[in-house]
């Protein structure tokens, strides 16, 4: 900032061991230098006259010093008072950039003050410039008069800020304005009595844009944030919320650095409705509440000199009352969720590894957000699992490992269990036909323990127990091969699981999978279809089950296609099939088109009722959903729309259009939204229309304000 480079002149004259005044240049010019005889301060003129104590420089009048220089058409210097007076199109230039512009300027290096008039200074990095009829300036501050602020042209100006006073602090980068009026091309719009800012880009404590907007039902809504940043490793966002028709609440945004730089990222909020709204809607609750927390770190205990030479812990927390908690904060919250559907999982794992033996520690829970109780949810608290890593055993090509895992499933109602495992394989594996074939053998011995408590009344569960010897074989191919157009890879895979003895007793519910227990054959494939310039084009990938020893022998094909056309156009298509229905079970179809200024989708999505649950991928449920969207930039406009339809039960899920047009100090937007979500009644979830307009207004980058109206 000038400031600081004002200071510097002062310090640079001071320490000065030697003064010249040359006139054997081709300029006359006064300079200055420190104890190492560098020049530190230099006075340039194309005419320059010394009387007594004061030198005048006329006619491309230059102060230089090492950071800035100013030019002006005059300059005065008082050796004495060591005020410089500089007049006649005064600018000042840090590095290449104009950074500051006046007709007058008055520096009194010793007190560190100055005097401009009139004033004219701009931030290169963001644009933002002010200009003010006089500027005084006294140890770090500028007081203005009469001042314009705006990042758009100068010339003719989008929108600017305009102020009687105000006065603009160099070392936190801080401006400040009494009396400011938003104007759009000199016509007011708002005012306020009083406004401060941060001018440049480094973290403050302060208030943040607010958002203002109005809901059919949920009233006028206000949130403004405030920003807390006391330190560079940890900052903090509340942001209090109001609506007038349904109630109020605080939300909060918490982010860590910890030494390893690695952040640890929290949410949290609460929001209460109040009886009336309530009421209206029947809600199974009046308070909604929740906390997010996300962590990642490695070597958090452990060093390299240790046995256990690498630990790590992961944290992906997520805990909130309902499904209506994310539509009343931020989309972040929602985004950063493990959410599948209505199923929220929270996971939190610690780790201990060596060359030989790993430790883990496993948490997880599992929150139905659309379901009155959760107390029915089987919950993993905790899994510990001891894994010795795979190592030869006598001879070579034999190979075995041991894992060990102890599993408590509990919850408040129903059944609990805490389940014991143990698996031994013995591996061996050969090559064979130069490499190409690679098979490989191996006996596993497994056992497990599930002893059962809290068993409801009626339901009988003995402790169970199941100990099996079973064979797993495995036969495999890589293939590359480059052709005179293109380049192929192969993959090819046999595995097949062979009971072998068999021990088993007492109970075991659907929720525990017996490996070995049966007769088990998968066959998979994978290929990959490369140009000359090794640009993926083609892959497939193919997975067929199965099972030799159940009714329906046969399992789910999956088919996975996705063709690139050319750098603009792909398509997907991922297809399960069922042979015992003789039909779909799932499958998913998209088709993207993405240029420099154009991006476009049509997708299909479908899940058949009878297809397997599987809540670690997602899948349960019957879906007909056919998406799509497209975005056009033009130079400065953006157009979009999508939309998500329900083609079975024929209705929208959800549709958006809208545009927005922005230049680079001022931004525009308008869209439409019709959606249809959940929302937790006291008779399970109820799904609930709205449709709203949202305006965007951007005064880039002073203020940000979203205005939504309901329907």
């Amino acid at each position: 900032m000038f400031k600081k480079n004002v200071k510097k002149l002062g310090v640079a004259i001071s320490l000065a061991t030697t003064f010249t005044f040359s006139l054997l240049e081709a300029r006359p010019s006064i300079k200055q230098f420190d104890a190492k005889q560098e020049a530190v301060f230099e006075f340039l003129a194309d005419d320059m006259e010394y009387s007594q104590s004061i030198i005048v420089g006329k006619g491309h009048a230059t102060v230089i010093n090492l950071d800035y220089y100013i030019s002006a058409n005059k300059a005065v210097y008082n050796t004495k008072t060591r005020e410089i007076t500089l007049s006649g199109d005064v600018n000042a230039y840090k590095g290449n950039a104009l950074y500051l512009r006046a007709q007058e300027v008055k520096i009194k290096l010793q007190e560190d003050y100055s005097f401009l008039e009139p004033f004219y200074m701009q931030d290169s990095t963001t644009g933002l410039w002010v200009e003010a009829k006089s500027a005084e300036y006294d140890k770090d501050v500028y007081k203005i008069q009469d001042v314009a602020i705006s990042t758009c042209s100068v010339n003719n100006p989008i929108w600017k800020l305009k102020a009687d006073e105000g006065k603009y602090d160099t070392n936190k980068e801080w401006l400040t304005l009494w009396h400011p009026r938003l104007c759009v091309y000199d016509v007011p719009v708002l005012y306020f009595p009083y406004l401060s800012f941060s001018a440049g880009y480094k973290r403050k404590s302060g208030l943040l844009y607010p958002v203002l907007g109005n809901s059919k039902d949920d009233g006028i809504i206000y949130s403004q944030p405030i920003y807390f940043a006391p330190y560079n490793w940890w900052d903090m966002t509340l942001i209090p919320t109001m609506r007038t028709k349904r109630g109020g609440g605080v939300y909060g945004e918490f982010r860590v650095i910890d030494d390893k730089s690695q952040m640890l990222w929290a949410n949290f909020g609460y929001f209460g409705d109040s009886n009336s709204y309530q009421n209206t809607y029947n809600l199974e609750n009046q308070e909604h509440f929740g906390f997010q927390l996300e962590y990642t770190r490695k070597d958090l205990l452990t060093d390299v000199q240790n046995y256990f030479y690498e630990d790590g812990l992961y944290a992906d927390i997520s805990q909130v009352s309902d499904i209506d908690y994310f539509r009343l904060t931020d989309d972040k919250a929602r985004e950063r969720a493990d959410l599948q559907g209505s199923l929220l999982t929270t996971r939190l794992n610690y780790f201990l590894k060596s060359d030989s033996d790993y430790i883990g520690i496993y948490g997880r829970y599992y929150s139905d957000l659309e379901s009155t109780s959760n107390a029915k949810t089987l919950q993993t608290l905790p899994q510990v699992q001891y894994h010795r890593q795979i190592d030869k055993l006598f001879i070579e090509d034999l190979y075995y490992s041991f894992d060990y895992q102890i599993k408590h499933f509990t919850r408040p109602i129903g059944y609990r269990a805490v389940q014991q495992e143990a698996q031994l394989p013995i591996l061996f594996t050969q090559s064979f036909a130069d490499d190409y074939l690679n098979v490989s053998l191996s006996p596993v011995f497994y056992a497990t323990q599930v002893n059962y408590n809290n068993i409801d009344d009626g339901l009988h569960l003995a402790t169970g127990r199941y100990i099996t010897q079973h064979y797993q074989f495995k036969a495999n191919t890589d293939l590359v091969k480059q052709y005179e157009n293109f380049g192929h890879t192969l993959n090819l895979e046999t595995f097949y699981t062979l009971p072998g003895f068999e021990d088993k007793k007492g109970s075991f519910t659907t929720f525990f999978a017996l490996p070995g227990d049966k007769q088990e054959l998968r066959f998979s494939a994978s290929q990959h279809f490369y140009d000359t310039n090794n640009i993926l084009k083609l892959s497939h990938r193919m997975r067929q089950y199965f099972y030799l020893e159940d009714k329906h022998k046969v399992g789910e094909l999956e088919n996975e296609v996705q063709y690139f056309y050319n750098h603009e156009w792909s398509l997907l298509s991922d297809i399960f099939y069922a042979h015992s229905e003789n039909r779909i079970s799932e499958a998913t179809h998209k088709i993207n088109y993405n240029r420099e200024y154009l991006n476009a989708y049509f997708g299909h999505f479908f899940r058949d009722s009878f297809a397997k649950t599987d809540w670690s991928r997602g899948r349960y449920g019957e879906a007909n959903y056919i998406m799509a969207g497209v975005e056009k930039d033009f130079a400065n406009l953006n157009l979009f729309a999508s939309l998500g339809y329900d083609y079975k039960e024929d209705y929208f899920k959800t549709w958006q259009v809208g545009f927005e047009t922005s230049v680079r100090c001022f931004s525009f937007g308008l869209k439409y939204v019709s959606e249809i979500y959940p929302m937790l009644t006291t008779h399970g979830a109820r799904a609930r229309d709205d449709r709203y307009a949202l305006l965007t207004i951007k005064f880039i980058p002073l203020l940000s304000s979203d205005v939504k109206v309901g329907r």
